[in-house]
């Protein structure tokens, strides 16, 4: 079976980016996916995301320039067979492993932010860290 190649016209360059501070220190594009029960208008969601630039500064080789956000709203979420009212979880992607004094800073920061933007009470904020070794973007595995 022979299979046909398409050629892309466009040349597709990899994402670098560089630190405010640094500037030959490359980063790379962090995800935070944040899901609320409540739901939030779109201020809020700028509001928040505006935030969350920010924040993940406090993360080493992190900056908004490199940042993508996905905030969904109107989830209905239970723990331990209970409906939860007021209720986030927030799932953190990053390349390469952050330290852990870092990643507790920006935790804290995190969960006051959506306590003041979205009105979720820090107890009812759960998030995860996925610290990758390997990604992919633009046709490529990094």
């Amino acid at each position: 079976m022979r299979i046909k190649k398409r050629l892309v016209s466009a040349a597709v360059l990899p994402y670098t980016g560089f630190m405010q501070n640094n500037p030959q220190e490359e980063y790379k594009m962090p995800f935070i996916n944040i899901h609320v029960t409540g739901t939030l208008d779109q201020a809020h969601k700028d509001a928040l995301k505006t935030r969350l630039g920010q924040i993940v500064t406090i993360l080493p080789n992190k900056h908004e320039s490199g940042l993508m956000v996905d905030i969904s709203d109107g989830h209905s979420m239970y723990f331990q067979g209970n409906r939860l009212d007021k209720c986030a979880f927030v799932d953190v992607r990053l390349y390469k492993q952050a330290p852990f004094e870092e990643k507790d800073q920006f935790v804290k920061a995190l969960f006051e932010a959506l306590e003041q933007i979205a009105g979720v009470p820090q107890n009812c904020v759960y998030l995860n860290f996925i610290e990758l070794e390997t990604w992919a973007s633009r046709g490529s595995l990094r």
